[in-house]
């Protein structure tokens, strides 16, 4: 027996084969912000910069599971946590003589609780530091390394990821991260090249609006003083720059050296002057009310990729 099926039967079921929604693909899978965090080869980090610390010892072997992973201080999850919980940070636990005041004491390992628990069990029952570590970890096997590293940034002054000292017992101003967009925008943000390379700046392009996000242990961003900016196409080349104001205004979030952060100073730059191909660095100039001297971002010292995100290339 034969069947046939009506061309009309045939007609619906192409029609509802060719219907059926395309199968979903996400435009964004893979995709990372170009501007979430300062990433850098650890073969590039300082061994004795709090960044090198922080990649090799307190990030892989200490902000382990229910340890310094945010449960409790010192947070060693980020570079900035780290920094922050550690310098001028007035200890918890101590030994039985209170011997120590802070868990880094800028220039002064000896009498740093954080380089004395590496090293001894401070009051018999604590343990010497770390008490674990995790698979992967290389602690054991060039820990001495990793002392003298420690020791060294203490004894260096404790300067935090852009190479400034705390001043006076107090931490620095820092700066959180740098966003650029067309004048008048908040909305279609300049990509960077590569991750966190020189901002791309169109040709034709001559001025740009830049934001800058700061962060400061006693003073809020908007309460700076100084706010000043300078530009040169020498990468350490800023002496003798004239300075430009920034202008402290409604605040914008966005991502940042950090994470997403709140962006509360802003300028638009002129460009004008400088020809095709230049790289032009950025630092920027603020100083808080206890402090006596005006903390400049990045410095001669901050690390190359440092100055690369804190830089504009005109096409």
């Amino acid at each position: 027996m034969r069947y046939f099926i009506p061309a009309s039967l045939v007609a619906l079921l192409i029609g509802f084969a060719a219907c059926q929604p395309e199968p979903y693909v996400n435009p964004f899978e893979g995709n990372q912000d170009p501007q979430d965090s300062l990433i850098a080869p650890i073969e590039q980090l300082e061994p004795n910069s709090i960044e090198g610390i922080h990649a090799r010892v307190f990030r892989p072997t200490c902000a382990n599971s229910g340890c310094h992973d945010g449960t409790f201080e010192p947070d060693f999850r980020t570079v900035e946590a780290a920094y922050n919980t550690l310098v001028w940070h007035p200890v918890i636990k101590n030994d039985p003589a209170g011997s120590y005041t802070y868990r880094v004491k800028p220039g002064n390992s000896a009498a740093s609780v954080l380089w004395n628990r590496l090293n001894q069990d401070i009051d018999g029952q604590s343990g010497i530091m770390p008490l674990q570590t995790d698979p992967g970890s290389d602690w054991e096997e060039k820990k001495a390394d990793y002392l003298a590293n420690i020791k060294a940034w203490i004894d260096g002054g404790a300067k935090d990821v852009f190479g400034n000292p705390p001043q006076n017992g107090e931490l620095a101003p820092s700066l959180q991260g740098m966003l650029a967009f067309p004048v008048g925008n908040t909305t279609n943000r300049l990509s960077r090249d590569g991750a966190n390379g020189p901002v791309k700046v169109a040709a034709g392009t001559n001025q740009v609006d830049l934001w800058f996000s700061f962060s400061d242990d006693n003073t809020a961003a908007s309460d700076l003083l100084h706010n000043k900016l300078k530009l040169s196409i020498e990468v350490d080349g800023f002496e003798g720059q004239g300075e430009q104001a920034l202008q402290i205004v409604n605040p914008i979030n966005g991502p940042g050296l950090f994470g997403t952060t709140s962006y509360t100073h802003k300028i638009t730059v002129d460009l004008s002057s400088f020809a095709s191909g230049n790289l032009v660095y950025v630092r920027v100039y603020v100083k808080e009310n206890a402090q006596a001297s005006i903390t400049e971002i990045p410095t001669n010292g901050s690390a190359n990729y440092t100055k690369a995100y804190f830089s504009m290339e005109r096409k």
